[in-house]
Formats: structure tokens, C-alpha cells, sequence
């Protein structure tokens, strides 16, 4: 395993370990530089590592096949986007996060099968913090409701 991995899995544990002692923090840490009660990890499985500098845009559902976008960003090179949202602005609804997986393919010259992929979920308890990962490769992706 290459010493850069070996850190990236640190600063994970590292960061799931200050998570466990204070639930909401507002850190220094690399990977949770402000706390958001909704982050995304995005690894990209054909390599083996993050997937650095991917667009995401997040919306919340305002009616029947209606997005309004609150937040946008891109991912760090630990292929997190800290800083999501606040609390005060996660409120219960359906949401959804588009990552731009066409942009992020043609930038590391990949040829990618998906333009984007769209993941859409409902958030029923705002005070609970929710981790949607999504896990790329040029011809598949997946995702779950991480911790």
C-alpha cells in the first residue's frame, strides 16, 4: 500500500474519531475543516483513491420534479466537500446531490459511460447526520447511507 494511502486512511480515522468524541465540531482538521450534518465521499474505485476536484451540486426537492440548488462545490483531494451545508439550512425534505462525473472523467482524460449521476434521498430527522458516498468508476457507480 503506498504511504500516501496509508495517510488518507489515517485522516479518516482520525476524523471518524473526532466525529465520536464531539458530534458537532467546528475543526481544524484537514477533512472536517467546517461540520455539516450532510457530507459526501467520493472514491474513485478505478484507481483506488479519491476522487479529487469533482463538481457537486446539491438541491432540495420544492414540489413535484422541482429543485431549487442550495449548496455546490467541489471535492477536496481526500474527495470530500466539507462544509456542505449548515444545520440551520438542513431541514426534513428530499434532497439530492448531482455529482458531475462527465467533467470529472474528461479532466483525468477517462472516457466515462455517465455524464453525471443523480442520487435523491429523504432526510426525515435533520438533527441525525447523514454521509451519502458515492463510490465511480467510467462505467458504474454506487452508493449507500454511510455514517
Amino acid at each position: 500500500m503506498s504511504q500516501r494511502r496509508l495517510e488518507v486512511i489515517t485522516e479518516h480515522l482520525q476524523c471518524r474519531q473526532e466525529r465520536k468524541l464531539n458530534p458537532n465540531p467546528i475543526s481544524t482538521h484537514p477533512t472536517m475543516s467546517s461540520y455539516s450534518p450532510l457530507t459526501t465521499h467520493v472514491l474513485d474505485t478505478s484507481k483506488g483513491e479519491p476522487a479529487r476536484a469533482l463538481k457537486i451540486e446539491l438541491y432540495k426537492s420544492t414540489g413535484e420534479s422541482e429543485w431549487t440548488s442550495i449548496a455546490n462545490g467541489e471535492t477536496n483531494n481526500d474527495g470530500r466537500l466539507p462544509g456542505l451545508l449548515t444545520q440551520a439550512d438542513f431541514t426534513r425534505g428530499i434532497y439530492k446531490i448531482k455529482f458531475d462525473t462527465g467533467d470529472y472523467f474528461r479532466k483525468n482524460t477517462v472516457e466515462g459511460f455517465y455524464p453525471y449521476a443523480e442520487v435523491v434521498f429523504e432526510i426525515q430527522d435533520p438533527n441525525q447526520h447523514y454521509h451519502v458516498p458515492l463510490l465511480l468508476s467510467p462505467y458504474s457507480y454506487s452508493t449507500y447511507r454511510g455514517s
